[in-house]
């Protein structure tokens, strides 16, 4: 009896191999408890976002129709007189009325829903015009925003009835901590917010939370964000992410049926990288029974189906004393020719990475969402027409 009750004494505490394998169990639990909590978290702010996107894309798409119904009489007559003066201002001339119309709308759509600053720059200040009050920024954003925010900032610390140079002290103060990237979005708030085109009036600033519009680089202007508090990316015409290598220059040749530009195909896997983000893209063209390969569906331009602009970037090409239409409808201004496009909203997503080049890079087409080279950065981003969206093309 005594022996049996030293041996019970001696087992009351756990050994070090038993005290090991507690620890790991707990280790493993918190981790899938961690691992569980962060995938619902991570879900709730794509839930976020995703609401978020949907109410942006519902007023951009009402905004681009009362565009639509509105440019017609006397607003299009304008445009296109416009379009006259810019075009003889380059020694272009020649150029067909029903061209001139279609440029002169893809031009005012470029006005009414821009993407980079400088786009409302050009139509507020042109070089022969006046300075804008903030270099760099349009007056039309800084009496939206800039201008209000400075001046309540100045009444907050005390200025409780600032001049007009303190509050554009300020204003400038706040404008050099401006990041380029946020330009698109900031600008599709002011689009949607500040706007007053086309009889369609500007959107109340209550149909937003503060969860989805924030001031990241607190430059004065505020921004779409996501529920990651990254600001959003708007793409105007997205045209790049469907011809991710077109001709560069886009210069046809007529004498030439058989040159890059006429021979253009997109590839399945451009076909598939873009269904990331567009859903619903309409497949390749196959065969017809007599052999005819029917129109690629990618490459029309929605604007112009007929393809007139293509037809005179090949009749004004440039040679024999002709004129050169490129110079002002291109890539840089405008959009790819002849290539399928739609606004598009995008959210990085959870690992904050883009898979695209920014909207203003101009240099690199990111302004026509060229790629970047990061595929498997796109399988997380949220779009206003990808599938968990429920976009449509």
């Amino acid at each position: 009896m005594t022996a049996c009750r030293n041996n019970r004494t001696k087992r009351s505490g756990f050994t070090m191999v038993e005290l090991l394998i507690v620890i790991a169990i707990i280790a493993l639990l918190m981790s899938l408890t961690f691992s569980v909590m962060y995938g619902l978290t991570t879900q709730a702010e794509e839930v976020a976002t995703t609401t978020t996107v949907r109410k942006i894309d519902a007023l951009l798409q009402q905004r681009m129709d009362a565009f639509n119904r509105a440019f017609k009489g006397n607003r299009l007559d304008a445009a296109v007189s416009i379009v006259s003066v810019t075009l003889a201002g380059q020694q272009i001339f020649g150029v067909r009325e029903e061209v001139k119309e279609i440029l002169a709308k893809k031009r005012s759509f470029r006005f009414e829903f821009p993407q980079r600053l400088d786009e409302r720059l050009f139509e507020e200040h042109p070089p022969t015009g006046t300075a804008p009050k903030v270099a760099g920024l349009p007056d039309s954003l800084f009496k939206a925003f800039a201008e209000p925010e400075a001046r309540q900032q100045l009444v907050n610390e005390g200025n409780a009835t600032p001049t007009a140079q303190d509050v554009l002290d300020r204003a400038t103060q706040n404008w050099q901590k401006h990041r380029p990237e946020t330009e698109s979005a900031e600008l599709l708030y002011f689009a949607l917010t500040a706007s007053t085109s086309y009889g369609v009036g500007a959107v109340d600033t209550d149909r937003f939370t503060d969860e989805e519009v924030a001031d990241t680089d607190e430059d004065g202007l505020p921004e779409f964000v996501d529920a990651w508090g990254q600001p959003l990316r708007f793409y105007r015409w997205p045209t790049r992410l469907i011809d991710r290598n077109p001709p560069v220059p886009f210069t046809p040749v007529l004498a030439d049926p058989a040159d890059a530009t006429d021979v253009r195909a997109i590839p399945m896997i451009d076909r598939d990288r873009a269904g990331l983000l567009f859903r619903g893209l309409s497949p390749p063209p196959l065969p017809l029974p007599n052999g005819v390969l029917p129109r690629d569906l990618l490459l029309t331009d929605p604007d112009d189906p007929v393809g007139r602009l293509y037809s005179e970037l090949e009749r004004l090409d440039g040679t024999n004393g002709k004129p050169l239409f490129a110079a002002e409808f291109n890539e840089a201004k405008y959009h790819t020719p002849e290539t399928f496009h739609a606004p598009l909203v995008v959210s990085a997503g959870a690992d904050g990475e883009l898979g695209l080049l920014e909207p203003n890079d101009t240099g690199r087409f990111g302004n026509l969402a060229q790629f970047d080279g990061n595929d498997d950065a796109l399988t997380d981003n949220i779009t206003n027409r990808n599938r968990r969206v429920g976009g449509r093309r």
